[in-house]
């Protein structure tokens, strides 16, 4: 969900700049529309390209295309009333960007995902910020006393990046936490149903959870979940890819269970589980540490073009 609301709100500021660019392009020179066209494009690109590189792990064309493309868009509107120098500035920084970006994405660890869309986006704001002064005091819009006492007073600066920053982190946790909600709602719906069918309000569905992994060439969907320590758990792997793949769990301890519904089961035994292309393959475990644990795709080759993820295990 960070990554939804991350986009909304550069798509927001970056809109905010351009059309600021176009309404006061006759009072902006030249050499200031450069700058500004190549920042954004920068910017955009940068963080376009590292949100594309996360949400498409695993293909690195697709993002890097999808980051060059919002790098150009933003250089190229900003760029667009000022003068053709600031085009061409704005559109090369904005490829330059998405290209970084998007590698930045494809290379970053699961577990650090979410913390370098925050850094990045505390650089756009950041960067953001000064451009929009810059283009105030370009375009002598000193009228605005407000804008000039935050810029002028490093309190009242801090004061409104912290207010910013504590409403995106509750907006993107009130997102996870309705997200969350409404798989657990679904789980349990899909739950009550089989004990309806099956008549028996004990089912042993009701207790597990279930995970589904769709593996491609090379990628898992999805690459990182999060499963409970004591609960067993129901993983489906579905290859919808055109050659074979498997999942194995590194280092995570668990108990196997036996395809039955009484509860046999071998422990700290390796999660490990295989499907041809086209087909689907399960395997019943319960998790008994936690941690934070990879796992990959043991067939050669794979694991190194990008088939690792990770579990949570709490």
């Amino acid at each position: 969900m960070s990554i939804l609301l991350t986009g909304i709100i550069v798509t927001i500021l970056s809109l905010i700049v351009i059309v600021f660019v176009f309404i006061k392009r006759k009072k902006i020179t030249c050499m200031v529309g450069m700058m500004v066209a190549m920042a954004l494009g920068m910017l955009v690109g940068l963080t376009g390209g590292l949100l594309a590189g996360i949400l498409y792990s695993g293909n690195p064309f697709f993002s890097t295309v999808l980051g060059m493309g919002f790098g150009f868009l933003a250089g190229f509107l900003t760029g667009l009333p000022i003068s053709v120098m600031a085009i061409i500035d704005g559109v090369l920084s904005g490829i330059m960007g998405g290209m970084m970006g998007a590698m930045l994405g494809e290379m970053i660890s699961p577990e650090y995902q979410h913390s370098m869309i925050r850094v990045m986006l505390v650089i756009f704001v950041g960067m953001i910020g000064i451009v929009l002064y810059m283009l105030q005091q370009e375009t002598g819009f000193n009228r605005l006393s407000f804008i000039n006492k935050i810029f002028h007073n490093p309190l009242l600066l801090s004061i409104v990046f912290l207010l910013f920053f504590y409403t995106y982190n509750h907006l993107n946790n009130t997102l996870d936490q309705g997200h969350n909600v409404s798989i657990k709602n679904s789980h349990m719906s899909h739950s009550m149903t089989n004990n309806k069918l099956s008549g028996s309000p004990l089912n042993f569905s009701t207790k597990t959870k279930k995970v589904v992994i769709e593996a491609t060439e090379f990628a898992y969907f999805p690459k990182d979940f999060k499963l409970t320590v004591g609960q067993p758990v129901t993983l489906i792997l579905k290859n919808s890819g055109e050659v074979e793949h498997d999942i194995e769990f590194e280092n995570m301890k668990v108990s196997l269970l036996q395809q039955s519904y009484h509860g046999n089961h071998s422990k700290n035994q390796t999660v490990h589980i295989h499907s041809l292309p086209g087909k689907t393959a399960e395997i019943r475990f319960i998790p008994v540490e936690s941690g934070v644990f990879r796992f990959y795709c043991t067939v050669p080759g794979h694991k190194e073009s990008g088939m690792v993820g990770f579990v949570e295990v709490s």
